[in-house]
């Protein structure tokens, strides 16, 4: 761990104001906030655009081990126990599936990401599947969601709490993939414990979003089909429009309304399944953007500081302040992609590949990508 200084446009506070200057890290942590004129490159580590660094708050990492799958409906790729995904995780052998874990979190890290929420399947098994993956992938903070075995109506009582143990809270596939009385009990035991509860609801229909809504978890994941009513609930809500689209449930500006949920809750962004999308955020932000909202600070800040309300780290990650810890990208403003940019939130929203960032810095870590 080091010090540091980084310059430029700085995206500042929790309004991502644009101001000019230079942020000085020391211990890992954002120590001051200096407003300049101008900033000169040879006194800072790298200068350019200074944006936090992205948050996905919903992704499976461990179906990294099928890529680019044949289009198909959403029951067919993922509904359990019998889903394209689900299939390939049975088979999958240990060292297959830590390494393409491994991949995917560097995957991340290189494209701007230095935090995600993972919905681990696979039981006790599964988890510690992923803190293998993530031994040698220091620079991504993973906030793992176990579940139970896939296809299980009822709960083992040892088999719950082993995973609470051991996971940061769990991630449910859906009220409909398992009897509500178990969902009911799996939940009481996480949210006594403190735990971080989230499930998926509304994804392919409407069905299952009412008894999900019932559980009152910390997030619901995709609401692709919900109403004014079921988003007027305030429970935060994560969108994954471009896996919606690849599965035949969303459509550009219809569903999932992300309009209207920015209305009324806390509305984050997240890539979900890798078989199905990258894990690069900037291509999510670019689509929901110009597919939905036209609006590029809510975009910015739902993959920012939106997410971190919603995972519960928004006193530490999100946005650039005093205080918090230094995740940090630093984005070439000169590169070809960028040069002449008047409007930095829309360039960094709608424009921004992981090819211009030059600069990630996680707490004290300072890694320079090579190009």
């Amino acid at each position: 761990m080091r010090d540091y200084v980084v310059g430029g446009r700085i995206l500042n506070g929790d309004d991502f104001d644009l101001i000019t200057g230079y942020v000085h890290v020391e211990g890992g942590r954002i120590v001051e906030i200096e407003e300049r004129s101008n900033v000169k490159p040879d006194d800072c580590e790298a200068s350019g655009i200074v944006m936090p660094a992205l948050i996905n708050a919903h992704t499976h990492l461990a179906d990294s081990v099928i890529k680019d799958v044949p289009y198909s409906s959403l029951d067919t790729l993922v509904k359990p126990p019998h889903g394209l995904k689900h299939r390939a995780l049975r088979e999958a052998a240990l060292d297959v599936l830590v390494e393409a874990m491994h991949h995917s979190l560097l995957d991340a890290f290189i494209t701007g990401t230095t935090m995600l929420a993972d919905f681990r399947e696979g039981g006790i098994y599964g988890i510690n599947a992923l803190r293998t993956a993530m031994d040698s992938v220091k620079q991504v903070r993973v906030m793992i969601l176990g579940r139970l075995n896939d296809g299980l109506d009822y709960i083992v009582e040892d088999e719950i709490d082993s995973i609470l143990d051991v996971a940061d809270g769990l991630g449910v596939s859906g009220s409909r993939d398992c009897g509500s009385s178990a969902i009911g009990e799996m939940f009481n035991r996480a949210q006594t414990r403190g735990k971080f509860v989230a499930i998926h609801a509304g994804e392919k229909d409407a069905s299952d979003i009412d008894s999900a809504i019932s559980l009152n978890p910390d997030c619901l994941v995709h609401m692709t089909h919900a109403s004014k009513h079921q988003i007027e609930s305030g429970i935060p809500i994560v969108v994954c429009p471009r896996s919606n689209l690849v599965t035949g449930v969303g459509s550009s500006f219809l569903r999932p309304p992300i309009g209207e949920m920015l209305q009324a809750t806390t509305v984050g962004l997240g890539t979900d399944n890798v078989m199905l999308n990258s894990m690069n955020m900037f291509a999510e932000m670019e689509f929901a953007s110009k597919a939905f909202l036209h609006d590029d600070l809510k975009v910015l800040e739902m993959a920012t500081l939106n997410n971190a309300k919603i995972l519960g780290v928004d006193n530490e990650l999100g946005s650039i302040a005093a205080g918090k810890h230094a995740n940090l990208l630093i984005i070439n403003n000169r590169s070809h992609n960028l040069f002449g940019t008047q409007s930095i939130i829309s360039s960094v929203v709608r424009r921004a590949r992981p090819d211009d960032i030059v600069l990630v810095t996680h707490g004290g870590q300072v890694l320079r990508l090579a190009r």
